[in-house]
């Protein structure tokens, strides 16, 4: 008796534990999509995918995003932003999406001029010790951006909606500043960002040097995981 109930208890904790492997696995035949209102102008925007709304990526505000979300993967998988409270369209575009991949996708730019921006995100884990950052340009005022960390110079030439690659670096707490070299005083900067060892960061810079409250130029720093 005292073995059979030691078979039976392993047996429950071998199907528990692959219940819960598979409650928390993605769905198959999906990609993991992170959405992204960094469209100037301070409204918040509603996601269409395959011309499905998405109620996970809608009512986005200015400099929000929605996670990752498990969207179905395909080739030019069309994506539509909508202004929520008109629920007239912003801008759009499609996605390659591969299966089990990362991806995020941007509304840039300035309201009137929104763009559309799709990133591959490469979750590779960083070295121990170290951070992962790159940074995406979505601010309409045309500059080519270096990004520094701390007084380390990281990348530079990121034009309007292109983004560099990861780059490793120490986790740390200090600066972060986005200019663009041949226009000094158009600059953008963190002063105290955290920077965690095993994290994955996107640096993202909005706005416009010409506007004021939110619509100055901005950055913003998302989790990637």
């Amino acid at each position: 008796m005292k073995n059979t109930c030691l078979t039976f208890s392993v047996l429950g904790i071998a199907l528990l534990f692959a219940a819960c492997s598979k409650n928390n696995s993605s769905p198959a035949n999906s990609a993991s999509v992170m959405f992204v209102n960094a469209c100037n102008g301070s409204v918040n925007i509603d996601t269409k995918v395959n011309g499905t709304k998405l109620s996970s990526a809608s009512n986005l505000a200015y400099f929000s995003n929605s996670g990752y979300q498990n969207v179905s993967s395909g080739t030019n998988v069309p994506v539509n932003f909508y202004l929520t409270a008109q629920g007239t369209p912003l801008c759009n575009g499609a996605a390659s999406l591969i299966t089990g991949a990362h991806y995020s996708i941007f509304a840039g730019g300035i309201i009137t001029t929104p763009s559309f921006v799709v990133t591959t995100d490469d979750m590779t884990a960083p070295t121990s010790g170290n951070a992962k950052v790159r940074l995406i340009n979505l601010s309409s005022d045309a500059l080519n951006e270096s990004l520094y960390i701390g007084t380390q110079g990281l990348d530079s030439n990121i034009a309007y909606n292109t983004c560099s690659p990861f780059f490793e670096v120490p986790a740390s707490m200090g600066q972060v500043l986005v200019q663009d070299p041949l226009k000094p005083t158009k600059v953008a900067s963190i002063a105290n960002q955290s920077l965690l060892a095993g994290k994955i960061y996107t640096i993202m810079i909005s706005g416009t040097s010409l506007g004021t409250g939110t619509a100055i130029l901005t950055l913003t720093v998302i989790n990637n995981n």
